[in-house]
């Protein structure tokens, strides 16, 4: 059984917002880059050597469904959990968030988080390559990074990847200019943790339009081909 109650409530930051605001700052403090499943990983060798709990307000899967969440965490996996409507698997994953650091540095104003030290947006690269060490950095608390869709015969793939936005064109941006496109929910959610939940509710269609995510890391938007390196 689980906890009954599925709303989500973001816990208050336990320690501040760190001060450093450049990435020349970030490496003299030396940040080192990971992928979010490496953070995962060492975050849950951390609370399992220390006999931390690490699934708050998940009871009575101790011996059946979280020794096996866990192997899959450590291994790297991509994870998907089967079972009946209501049994709590929402409420599981939304407990994944709290095995991420508290805090994380990315580009100031990036659409999809991107980490300073690897940025893979067309903007965030320009930006790089443009400040060098001044590049502007922001801080996400472990709470912003957590995202669920719940799939329904309406959801698109622009919704879950991205499509081109007309405003940026009305603006002046060309067709062929990369930074063009509006990122959909997948990629805004690029170094955390994305939920769909009830897949099979989605269109076989849309379901194909994930596997590059999965298998490749990487996003397709129309007539743009990204490799945008997603963790």
């Amino acid at each position: 059984m689980v906890h009954s109650d599925n709303q989500t409530h973001a816990a208050a930051p336990a320690a501040p917002r760190p001060g450093i605001a450049t990435v020349a700052e970030l490496r003299a403090g030396g940040h080192g880059y990971e992928t979010v499943k490496e953070e995962i990983r060492r975050n849950l060798l951390a609370a399992m050597r220390a006999g931390e709990q690490r699934f708050a307000g998940i009871i009575g899967f101790d011996q059946t469904v979280l020794p096996h969440l866990e192997r899959a965490l450590l291994a790297g996996h991509d994870t998907m959990l089967l079972g009946e409507r209501g049994q709590g698997k929402t409420r599981l994953i939304r407990t994944l968030s709290e095995l991420l650091d508290e805090w994380t540095p990315a580009v100031e104003g990036c659409e999809i988080n991107d980490h300073p030290y690897q940025p893979v947006c067309a903007r965030c690269r320009r930006l790089a390559a443009e400040q060098g060490d001044a590049l502007a950095v922001t801080w996400r608390h472990r709470s912003e990074r957590y995202g669920e869709k719940l799939a329904t015969p309406d959801t698109s793939v622009g919704d879950l990847i991205g499509d081109v936005d007309p405003v940026k064109v009305a603006e002046g941006r060309t067709l062929g200019d990369a930074e063009t496109i509006h990122f959909g929910l997948v990629p805004r959610t690029n170094r955390g943790i994305f939920c769909l939940n009830e897949l099979p509710d989605l269109a076989e269609r849309i379901q194909v339009s994930l596997l590059n995510v999965l298998e490749e890391r990487d996003i397709a938007v129309r007539g743009y081909a990204l490799r945008c390196r997603l963790t």
